[in-house]
């Protein structure tokens, strides 16, 4: 199942923003984080890896897996 960029509706999303909990394709990633110095600095995970190497929510410390 492919998971569809959360910004422009229409690319398959390759990159997932820890900071703003969005999946996102290559070119709304880079226009988003070019933004500014702070989006610049979001941890993104591409989604290509598998889920014991996504980054786990700072609260309840489970893997964040909704997209």
């Amino acid at each position: 199942m492919k998971i569809q960029c959360n910004v422009c509706d229409a690319a398959e999303a390759n990159v997932l923003c820890c900071a703003d909990e969005a999946a996102l394709c290559w070119a709304c990633d880079e226009k988003v984080h070019a933004a500014n110095k702070l989006a610049s600095k979001h941890q993104r995970v591409p989604l290509s890896n598998s889920s014991s190497q996504m980054p786990k929510c700072d609260i309840c410390q489970k893997l964040m897996i909704e997209v």
